[in-house]
Order: C-alpha cells, then structure tokens, then sequence
C-alpha cells in the first residue's frame, strides 16, 4: 500500500499529462470545505491565493477559452473529478476551487505531508520532499507540449515554464520554495507575482547618467528564480519619459521571444529576464525624449498577459498590469556612470 501511494505521488506531480485520482473520495472530502472546518487559518489564506483561484482567475479562463486542453485543467483544476465537472459543461463547484488542499495532501484516503503533528487524527503519508522544489515543479517547470487532434501527448525539448530549473541553477538553489512563498502566517497564501509586496521584493534599480544616455540598472534583488517567470506571456516595461511629453516615449521590454519549431512547440530565441542576484542595464537616449536636464519619470511595470491593454473583446475582470516601482529622476542630478561596470 505504501509502496503504491509513493508511485501515485511521484506520477502525479511530474507529468501535468493526466488528472490527480485520489481516490473513490466523496466529492464533499476533496472539497476546501472539509478541510477548513478545522483548519481555519490555513482555509483563509488558500481563499486568498492564486492557488485558489487557478480555475476561475479571468487571465487563465481566456487563455482557455480560446484553447480549451485538458493539459491546462490538469494543473488549474487538477482532480479527476474536477476534470469530470468541465468536461459534464454545467456548474463545476469543484472545479473553480482551483488547486484545492486535496490537490497537494490527499491521497487514496491518505494525507501526505512533510510530517505527522501529534495530535492530528489523519493516517498521514510523511513525505520529507513534500513541498520540495521538485514537488512544486509539477505545475511549474514543465516544457512545451506536443498536441495531436487536441490532445497533449508528451513533451517537447523545449521549456515553457523554466521556473524550478532557473531557482536550482540560481544562488538560493539551497532555499526551498516554500522559504519565500510560504514562510507566513500558516503558509498556504503562497504569494507571488500577483502580489505587490512580492513584486517590490524582488526588483530594485538605479539610474546614473553616461553622457547623453540615462542607464537604468534593474536587478533581481530578492527572488530565487528569474524575474518574470513562469507564463511565457509575462514580460517586465521598462518605460522613461518626461512629463511635459509624454508622448516622446522611451519603452524596453524584459522577455522571452520565441520561434516555432516542428511538431507546435516553440523555442526561445532571446531572454532578457533577469535571473537571481542578476541585472540588465537599459541604456535611455536623452535625445529621443527631448531637454536633457528636465526630470525624468521612469516606471517598472509587470504584465501578465499578452496584451497590456486588452481590447474591449479581450477585457478582463482582473487587472492585466501592475506597477512595480514608479520614480521621478533629476537628471542632471543623476550620478556619471562608473566605468567599472
């Protein structure tokens, strides 16, 4: 038995390329609600996470709408049976739980867990890789996949979400997910890139001046992976400008681009988000925005989607957008940029 619910946890959490079968569970056990009875503080913060708002978040159900796979429901709304909902068309109470406490800790009537708490009355799997960066890696470090008549059948050679495999290669690779993303209250609100303060934490830049050239220095200061990550359509705006106009615009962007290749999968061809402890230095010409001794408005704004600004069509009920940090620079007050560099 325990030999089996080993096999079931390390097949479900590596693949993405079929449903979490806990089980012959009742659907009211795989539901938050029979779990949050008790753990209230845990419940709270699920409610408030992206996790739990995986299914029913508006930038994952347009992403779906337009190309609706199973692949996409396996880490959104994991569960056999919540899979069961969408494909039934109707209500799916379940499923817009999103990845739901179930998701993580359930398995054939067992609870899997880092450890066993003494007074806990489940018969518990203790799983000491249970929250692991390889465990997380499940939904979040997987490669483009190969479609045939609508259905994903494996994998491509190339990454698509590279997010695991940037924070094992990075400086903190000794430092666990959950460090970062569940090191609060009862660690289950698991922030992240929707987060401000997350955003805040993870960038810092500076600006000096070299010649008649502003050069904005952004680093990832803060998070074990590379800033964006995840979703190929996230992509950092760099944007300087001068108040009095606006529209002589100065716009980088930090991104991945990439190209098809055979079979429907894509590979990158530039990447210029910023890995841990990295940097990327923006060169501004002052002559393209005009006097070089005005001030200078400099904003960092992370986009979630493909479209910043979605059309009337393609609105969403959440925001596309966030702004990262939004500074007004003296430019003839700026630093002269050091050589050293």
């Amino acid at each position: 038995m325990i030999a089996r619910l080993w096999a079931l946890l390390i097949a479900l959490f590596s693949t993405g390329l079929a449903p979490i079968d806990v089980g012959p569970t009742p659907l009211a056990e795989q539901s938050q609600a029979a779990c949050t009875s008790c753990h209230t503080r845990e419940g709270k913060e699920w409610h408030a996470s992206r996790h739990g708002q995986a299914w029913s978040n508006a930038i994952f159900q347009r992403e779906y709408r337009q190309r609706p796979l199973d692949w996409c429901v396996h880490c959104h709304a994991p569960l056999k049976d919540q899979l069961a909902e969408v494909h039934a068309g109707g209500p799916a109470p379940l499923a817009a739980e999103g990845v739901t406490c179930a998701v993580c800790h359930l398995r054939d009537g067992h609870i899997v867990a880092v450890r066993h708490r003494a007074r806990s009355p489940h018969e518990t799997i203790v799983d000491e890789g249970f929250g692991s960066p390889a465990f997380c890696g499940g939904c979040h470090q997987f490669n483009f996949p190969l479609v045939d008549e609508g259905r994903v059948v494996g994998y491509s050679p190339y990454p698509m979400q590279a997010t695991v495999a940037q924070h094992a290669a990075g400086p903190y690779a000794g430092v666990p997910c959950r460090g970062c993303h569940a090191n609060e209250g009862a660690g289950h609100r698991f922030p992240g890139a929707h987060d401000p303060a997350m955003l805040q934490k993870a960038l810092a830049w500076s600006a000096c001046r070299s010649g008649a050239t502003v050069e904005l220095t952004v680093r990832n200061v803060g998070a074990g992976h590379n800033v964006p990550t995840g979703d190929v359509h996230r992509h950092i705006v760099v944007r300087a400008w001068r108040p009095t106009a606006p529209e002589q615009l100065f716009e980088s962007v930090l991104t991945r681009r990439f190209r098809s290749v055979e079979g429907g999968a894509k590979e990158v061809t530039s990447d210029t988000t910023i890995p841990p402890a990295g940097s990327r230095v923006i060169a501004v010409p002052l002559d393209s925005l005009g006097a070089a001794t005005e001030s200078l408005s400099v904003e960092l704004r992370y986009v979630y989607t493909i479209d910043e600004f979605p059309s009337e069509s393609q609105a969403l009920a959440e925001p596309s957008w966030q702004t990262i940090s939004q500074r007004s620079l003296t430019v003839a007050a700026l630093p002269v940029c050091s050589t050293a560099r």
